[in-house]
This record gives structure tokens, C-alpha cells and sequence, in this order.
């Protein structure tokens, strides 16, 4: 406090004591007290000055118990031995659904989801022919996921309906579980860790993704991926992706890329587009050359708005 405020906040006391005073004030001390105030006057508080938001913007997922999102989905899957044969094919179109069934207080989103109106498109009548089986296992089985705001999808499960599961036709879709799970791994982006940078992100910037990913049978996926903001149009947000993954498994050495983009609806965090692309290579812990390879192509297109309906709103962390 500098002397003439100091000077100030005393003599505005004084006056109030004046002022406040049982006893009757003369017309002369009525007279100091007011010129005292005015001259001296109060103290100014200081301003509280607000922080600028961070630029760029929080890239996040969110939904509300019961809004439901559909997607039209094309698959590709290619499955071989490398310089043996030319791969098996499997070519799918269909659709897919998504629900959310409740939202925790950090905004984790637990999901069902299933396909339907799946249709095999595979290159000749043969992997049209072929694919009819996988089809059928991919209208039947039921999922269940866990999303997190930044797109981390964990406790992912892929299972054939227990009241089919024991007849002769649940059998079969049994043995496609393996097929299917991974299909389905790829349109929901499940097991590889976030998306979203943990922060604010400009366009034009990116963020590195490191994830190590347990598998069901032992060891793990360790994936090493760079994402970049591509740009923001129209309110929504371009996210490229690109990275590698690799791993080991009881002996089996697994080496992959990926490949893709993402766009999202910044505001109602809700998906509208992602492509992604992967090709994994696995070879027993000796070979150097050959070995079994699967690639992957799934695009995803929101066929409508989500619609919001029910409580538990994600909450942004």
C-alpha cells in the first residue's frame, strides 16, 4: 500500500468514525468528514485478470446413456502364408449400431453394439461363396466396450448369444470367433490405446500415441503411432494416423503398420468418418523371411445424428 493510499484508507476511517458517532456533529465537522472522503477518497481493489484459453481445441468423445449412433461399414480382409499362396479374401458390406447403456462420473461410456445387414462382396462368386459363413457370424455375435473420452477402448468383448451358442450352427459361428473379434477390433478401435492428445491441440500439430496392449493368450501389442490435427472444417476435425506395432506371443513375433484417419465432430464429440488400414505380419521367432500375414481395410461412415436421450452426460476431464 503506497503512502497516498495508505493516506486515503485513514482518512476515509476517520471520517466514518465521524460520521458514525452517537454524539450530534456540528455543521463544521459535517463539513471536514465530507471534504475529507472526497478529497482522499476509498481504496481501489485491484482487477482480477482471467488466463486466455489454451489454443486449440479439446478433441474428446462424448455421448449420454441411451444415444445410440449407426454406421455403414466396408471390410476387406486378406489371410495367408507369404510366398505360398494367394490369400483367402473376404469382402464385407453391412451395417452397425452402437448404444450407450451408462456413463461414468469421469465420462467412460459403456457400449453394446452389434452388425446387421451384412452382405459378403468378396473379388470372384468363390470368396463371395466363402464368406457367406463369416457373414452370418458377424449378424449373430453381440459386443460390448468401454470407450474413454480420448478414445481408449478397453474390456472389449466379442461372444455368439448363449441361447445359440451350444446348437449346431452356434458351433460353427464359434470357430469364426477369431475372424470376427478381429473385425470388430478394427471397426471400434478397440485394443491400441488412446486417440486424442491428452490436451488442447492446434491444427496442424500432432501428438505421439505409445500403448502396450495385453492379448487374451499371453504377451502383448506394442503400438507406436503419430497423430496429427490434419485440420478443422465445417466444425469438424481431420485426425491422421500412422504408426507401426509389434509384439511376441509364445514364440510368435508380431511386426504391422497402421494407417488412417478419423474425423470427429469437435463440440458433440461424436465420430462421423475413420479409415483405417493395417497389415500384420507374424513369424516364429527364427524366421527372418515369409510367415503368415493378415491385412485389413475397414471405412466407417455415420449414418446419422446420434440422438441424445436419457442422463449421465460424459463429463470432459
Amino acid at each position: 500500500m503506497n503512502t497516498l493510499t495508505k493516506l486515503s484508507y485513514q482518512g476515509y476511517i476517520f471520517a466514518m468514525l465521524f460520521i458514525t458517532s452517537r454524539a450530534p456533529l456540528s455543521p463544521l465537522a459535517l463539513a471536514f468528514c465530507a471534504a475529507l472522503v472526497t478529497t482522499t477518497g476509498c481504496p481501489k481493489p485491484s482487477a482480477i485478470k482471467v488466463p486466455p484459453p489454451p489454443p486449440g481445441d479439446m478433441l474428446r468423445y462424448l455421448a449420454k446413456a441411451n444415444d445410440k449412433l449407426t454406421g455403414k461399414v466396408n471390410v476387406r480382409f486378406e489371410d495367408g502364408d507369404l510366398g505360398v499362396k494367394k490369400p483367402t479374401v473376404y469382402a464385407f458390406m453391412f451395417k452397425e449400431e452402437r448404444q450407450v447403456q451408462s456413463v461414468d462420473g469421469t465420462g467412460n461410456m459403456n457400449y453394446t453394439a452389434s452388425f446387421f445387414d451384412v452382405e459378403p462382396v468378396g473379388d470372384t462368386p468363390k470368396d463371395k461363396k466363402a464368406g457367406e459363413q463369416l457373414a452370418r457370424a458377424l449378424q449373430t455375435v453381440k459386443i460390448a466396450y468401454t470407450m474413454s473420452p480420448r478414445g481408449d477402448v478397453t474390456n472389449f468383448d466379442v461372444k455368439v448369444p448363449d441361447d445359440i451358442k451350444e446348437s449346431k450352427e452356434g458351433k460353427q459361428m464359434e470357430r469364426q470367433l477369431g475372424y470376427v473379434r478381429l473385425i470388430a477390433q478394427w471397426v471400434y478401435g478397440a485394443d491400441r490405446g488412446p486417440q486424442f492428445d491428452p490436451g488442447h491441440i492446434e491444427a496442424g500439430k500432432g501428438w505421439p500415441i505409445r500403448a502396450s496392449i495385453p492379448t487374451p493368450t499371453g504377451g502383448s501389442k506394442n503400438w507406436d503411432m503419430t497423430c496429427t490435427y490434419a485440420k478443422r472444417e465445417q466444425g469438424i476435425a481431420y485426425i491422421n494416423m500412422e504408426g507401426k506395432v509389434s509384439g511376441e506371443n509364445q514364440g510368435t513375433k508380431l511386426s504391422g503398420e497402421v494407417k488412417g484417419e478419423l474425423r470427429l465432430r469437435i463440440g458433440e464429440g461424436r465420430l462421423t468418418y475413420h479409415d483405417i488400414d493395417t497389415t500384420s505380419t507374424f513369424r516364429a521367432g527364427d524366421q527372418s523371411s515369409g510367415g503368415h500375414q493378415v491385412h485389413i481395410h475397414v471405412t466407417w461412415e455415420a449414418e446419422q445424428a446420434a440422438v441424445p436421450a436419457g442422463d449421465g452426460t460424459a463429463v470432459m476431464p
